[in-house]
């Protein structure tokens, strides 16, 4: 399977998942196309609450993300959304990153040892996981 295959396939299952828990999930045309506006990778809405999603699947322990993060806060800024990051990492259950906190932290790695959120958490049905 190739790099984008398995990246679509990621984002599908986090849309189908929104579907299955009542949010309404789309994959956004022309995100990672090439485009030069902030389009992420999945949208979900519920209730006039907007999650915005930016999708990586990785073999490797850590990303650097800088341009992606800063791109889904332009995004969020515009659109009003709860802006994350969904990581897949090697053979690990999806996992969120609020992407506030690397604003603030001025830090834009994500390693697959960092605190993150279930897609429960995410939805607002369960808490924080280290």
């Amino acid at each position: 399977m190739s790099i984008y295959q398995k990246g679509a396939s990621f984002e599908r299952e986090l849309v189908r998942e929104f579907w299955d828990r009542g949010w309404i999930g789309m994959r956004a045309a022309g995100s990672g196309g090439g485009v030069s506006n902030a389009i992420p990778d999945v949208i979900a809405i519920k209730n006039n609450d907007i999650i915005a999603l930016q999708c990586k699947t990785t073999k490797s322990d850590r990303l650097s993300l800088k341009k992606d993060i800063m791109q889904l806060l332009d995004f969020s800024n515009i659109s009003g959304a709860r802006a994350y990051l969904a990581i897949k990492f090697h053979r690990k259950k999806p996992r969120f990153f609020k992407i506030d906190r690397f604003i603030f932290e001025d830090k834009y790695t994500v390693k697959v040892t960092d605190t993150y959120l279930t897609f429960d958490a995410l939805i607002c049905e369960q808490s924080l996981l280290r």
